[in-house]
């Protein structure tokens, strides 16, 4: 009786797995699409996290001073003032553990001030909005090893690709993880191809993998030589 092999992964590994765009597409070779996808979830994620803080700081900020200015009208008016602004207080510290910036004010970033004299003269204004790095400002709102994931997709997307395309199925999401942990240590660099060669060659396949759908996606995306039509011209 043959005697089942035990995973290899865990519950809190399982829950990291399955964060990412299918693995599968990724080990069957289409890894340029696949590193495009994880660029846009992050991208996307980012968006999402720092469109939740605005709202919530905005929604706290105007409960808080609704019920300030109604105190008169209601007795619950400044117990709802003061849990609001408790939940503003809560979200401008979550803000600052987050991106390390003080932003107590709803989708203004920076320097309040400067803000409100640019917003006067349409020439500051311009200058403003043109020194503003969109993709800097939403990478604050990323965890720490989502920052410098999204920061390598974003530069060197196209190393990585080379990179990953040298690898053996199998082994390629391993060596993504690893090229990325390498980048982090490295400061912004990768590790030369002989030092991911051989690296790789001391690990084994990962059995986690679901090669049967690998074998799938394979063979969808393989493109198809339908040749080229034969071209007649005419003769004068």
């Amino acid at each position: 009786m043959q005697q089942q092999i035990l995973m290899l992964g865990t519950k809190e590994t399982a829950q990291l797995r399955d964060d990412y765009p299918s693995i599968e597409y990724l080990e069957a070779g289409n890894t340029a699409s696949w590193l495009q996808e994880r660029q846009d979830q992050l991208l996307v994620r980012a968006k999402d996290e720092r469109n939740g803080m605005n709202l919530a700081k905005f929604i706290t900020l105007a409960t808080a001073a609704t019920g300030a200015v109604c105190y008169a009208t209601s007795p619950l008016a400044p117990i709802g003032a003061v849990v609001a602004g408790v939940g503003y207080l809560w979200s401008i510290v979550q803000d600052l553990n987050d991106t390390h910036q003080f932003a107590p004010i709803p989708f203004i970033r920076g320097n309040f001030f400067s803000f409100l004299s640019a917003m006067g003269d349409s020439v500051a204004r311009d200058e403003y909005f043109a020194l503003k790095n969109e993709i800097a400002d939403l990478m604050l709102h990323l965890e720490p090893m989502s920052k410098y994931e999204f920061a390598m997709l974003k530069q060197s997307s196209h190393v990585a690709c080379e990179y990953l395309s040298a690898v053996e199925p199998g082994k390629r999401f391993y060596a993504y993880r690893w090229l990325l942990d390498w980048f982090i240590q490295l400061r912004g660099q990768f590790p030369t191809r002989e030092q991911l060669s051989g690296h790789l060659a001391q690990v084994t396949i990962d059995p986690r993998v679901n090669y049967q759908q690998v074998t799938v996606i394979q063979e969808a995306i393989q493109p198809q030589n339908l040749g080229i039509p034969h071209c007649t011209f005419a003769h004068f």
